[in-house]
């Protein structure tokens, strides 16, 4: 006889596939919606607010200044030229007489994303300016995107969600930093790596726990490789005080909900992840902050130097309502909008709509049960303030205790740019601000509440917060309080300082006009809500985009032509080319012995002071006259270069190149008595040399430069960087 027991399992999956087949084409489409359609919109927004800094109109663009191209485009078509050929370049002979490529943080060296821009330099033939900007604009876009990931898992608001990311992915800190786009790559995980840990401390199975663990790791290692090592050590200030929040009982409730933690899982895949982030980036790592150590002003311990910038209340105050009289290194302006928003859930009583409470939510979305809980707001209001204080540098008492005794703290300079971490976390405290607005405008009216008194508080509170915004705003107006950097390289944007005014006061009328409506009217469909963020997102956009999309530009001629070069080529034609000492980085063909302020080797740096009377033999000696970067000579113990000169003068032809990548230096000598030969180009560390395939001692010439002892005859001599692991 046939059981029927499989029978009715088949039956009763059918039931359960038929069953989920059903789901309404409504349910479908908000999924479609949430899922895809959204976070595509918002991976894009930036794309959209800096289209001018990506797409060519007329043959002209918005040209990114400052450091972009000297410090980082140079760098970028090295790199890719290098990789193209499959060569990876460890040595960069073409700065400095010569400094260390792979651990110059500027070359962003071992980012994973490079193997994009190895892909589009081959298909397109090369890599222009433009090119970078948009994979300046794609780190803005991975920033944003992990803004909304991160940010739906524990706002169960959509709308709240997307109108914090919205602003806060394109605040001025965001668009500040443009210039630098390793900072950009670098920020842009901080949001990802707050995801993965969320998701670690979320989880109820080892599967999701382990998968999280991946992608932490992997976040990580783009955190570290991204060439931005400030916001590395930055990040310190970001995941210890979250994740103190989320294990902390009082804490994690009213943020978070009543979750069950697995700590020892969860601790134990931090470590793992963690773990092998460091292991994959150590060398990495390490062999920066060594670098570091050997570059002048870099080694730390320098008080001056770390607190050189200045950042203060007067530049908080400016940074939150009137940007021109902010420091640009600290500023991260978001709108009066944003702010309004703000300031209205810190300065009234959230009353919690229980019929909107987790109308947007999804299995993965946590609900807090306390939004607007005094916790809270204490809670941030106390990170935001310690934050804010050690950025104030030399005026703040705990940036002194830092700089004392909290190890790497010291090497770091510009606190302002501390500030960047101000973005994910006010972007958190924005999301929370607007879901508690949100349902205000959307709680049902009775006749109970309509007596209440505190249902006018929003209006009161609105009023008095805007008029001290517009108080400080005039007064910083009128007494022209501006920043040094806004009149000397922002002029372009000075007339623009009064729009702050009247674009804050078109914020105020929006803001004021919905929160007057509400009164009258609910806010309960979700198309009335809806519009009600469209607007107040575009009026945070016309309010930051006239400046925050327009500092540090010009406009540039699109490059007819890509730049593509051949690596081997250029290196070897450099022994016939006369060196330049401009002050630059990389410099092809004419390779640069010039050094920029606060960079470079200490000791080339010293060497270069020392010899500022004798610059014409100097001039010689470096291969600016002549193309000559390889000497013999008798002795190397001369204590002025002049004389040197004089003792090298006896061996004009001193052998001939055979091969030379950068990386290593192939030469042929017939050493006509015992003497030395200098390779004048800078030692490192990683420096070995080899005399007839035996290796010798690497002897320093002035304290910087590579000499190797020669007996009589003929000998092939071979300089070779190999660092470390290589």
């Amino acid at each position: 006889m046939i059981s029927k027991k499989p029978i009715k399992r088949r039956i009763r999956r059918k039931a359960a596939s038929a069953a989920k087949d059903k789901v309404s084409p409504l349910r479908q489409s908000r999924h479609l919606w949430s899922r895809f359609i959204l976070p595509l919109a918002v991976f894009c927004w930036p794309f959209l607010y800096l289209y001018r800094h990506v797409l060519a109109i007329n043959g002209q663009y918005t040209a990114i200044g400052n450091d972009f191209i000297l410090l980082y485009y140079k760098y970028k078509v090295y790199l890719l030229a290098c990789l193209s050929d499959f060569h990876f370049p460890l040595w960069s002979p073409a700065e400095g007489a010569g400094y260390p490529f792979y651990t110059n943080p500027f070359t962003q060296a071992f980012y994973p994303l490079n193997l994009l821009l190895v892909l589009w330099y081959k298909i397109l033939g090369g890599y222009n300016p433009l090119d970078y900007q948009v994979f300046t604009v794609l780190g803005i876009s991975i920033f944003g995107l992990g803004l909304f990931m991160w940010l739906r898992l524990i706002n169960s608001n959509l709308r709240a969600v997307v109108f914090s990311v919205l602003i806060m992915s394109v605040s001025f800190k965001v668009t500040e930093i443009i210039r630098f786009p390793n900072a950009v790559h670098t920020a842009a995980w901080y949001p990802w790596i707050l995801y993965a840990l969320t998701r670690i401390l979320l989880s109820k199975s080892l599967k999701n726990t382990l998968v999280s663990g991946v992608l932490l790791a992997f976040f990580l290692i783009c955190l570290f490789t991204g060439g931005y090592p400030y916001y590395v050590y930055y990040g310190i200030f970001l995941f210890i005080p979250y994740l103190l929040a989320f294990l902390a009982k009082p804490l994690r409730e009213p943020l978070f909900g009543p979750y069950t933690i697995n700590r020892r899982r969860a601790f134990a895949t931090f470590i793992l992840a963690g773990g092998a982030a460091l292991v994959i980036c150590a060398p990495y790592v390490i062999g920066i902050k060594r670098l570091m150590a050997e570059t002048i002003d870099r080694a730390g311990k320098d008080f001056g130097y770390s607190t050189a910038h200045v950042f203060n209340f007067e530049d908080t105050l400016g940074s939150l309502v009137y940007p021109p009289a902010a420091s640009i290194e600290g500023w991260y302006f978001f709108s009066i909008a944003g702010l309004l928003v703000i300031l209205l859930y810190m300065l009234t009583r959230s009353k919690v709509n229980p019929e909107s409470e987790g109308r947007n939510g999804g299995k993965e979305t946590v609900t807090p049960q306390h939004p607007g809980d005094l916790r809270i707001k204490l809670f941030f209001i106390i990170w935001i303030c310690i934050i804010t204080y050690i950025s104030y540098g030399r005026h703040s008492y705990l940036f002194r205790l830092l700089w004392n005794y909290m190890p790497g703290f010291s090497s770091l300079r510009v606190w302002g740019r501390l500030n960047i971490i101000l973005v994910p976390i006010l972007a958190w405290l924005l999301s929370i601000s607007y879901a508690s607005f949100e349902s205000s405008l959307s709680i049902k009216k009775t006749p109970v509440l309509k007596e209440r008194s505190y249902l006018h508080a929003p209006i009161a509170v609105l009023a008095v917060v805007y008029t001290c915004i517009l108080c400080v705003q005039i007064y910083f107006y009128h007494n022209n309080i501006h920043d040094r950097l806004w009149t000397i390289y922002f002029k372009h944007l000075s007339p623009q300082s009064i729009q702050f005014i009247v674009y804050g006061a078109v914020a105020f009328a929006a803001f004021l006009s919905i929160v007057l409506l509400s009164k009258r009217v609910s806010f309960k469909s979700n198309r009335a809500l809806s519009t009600v963020v469209a607007v107040l997102v575009l009026v945070a956009t016309v309010e930051m985009r006239h400046v925050g999309a327009r500092v540090w530009t010009y406009q540039r001629q699109v490059d007819r032509e890509r730049n593509t070069f051949d690596v081997v080529k250029v290196n070897e034609a450099s022994f016939n080319l006369r060196r330049t000492d401009r002050n630059d980085t990389i410099a092809l063909p004419n390779f640069s012995v010039g050094v920029l302020p606060n960079w470079y080797f200490g000791r080339y740096n010293k060497f270069l002071k020392e010899t500022e009377d004798e610059l014409e033999a100097r001039r010689a000696f470096l291969g600016i006259q002549e193309a000559r970067r390889i000497f013999f000579s008798e002795s190397i113990k001369h204590s002025t270069v002049g004389a040197f000169l004089l003792d090298t003068a006896r061996y004009q032809r001193p052998g001939k190149l055979l091969s030379y990548t950068g990386d290593e230096l192939i030469w042929e000598i017939n050493a006509p008595i015992e003497g030395y030969l200098s390779f004048i180009d800078n030692w490192d560390r990683g420096w070995k040399v080899f005399v007839d395939e035996k290796e010798a001692d690497i002897e320093l010439l002035f304290g910087t430069f590579k000499s190797v002892r020669l007996a009589p005859g003929h000998h092939q001599v071979r300089f070779c960087y190999q660092p470390g692991l290589f």
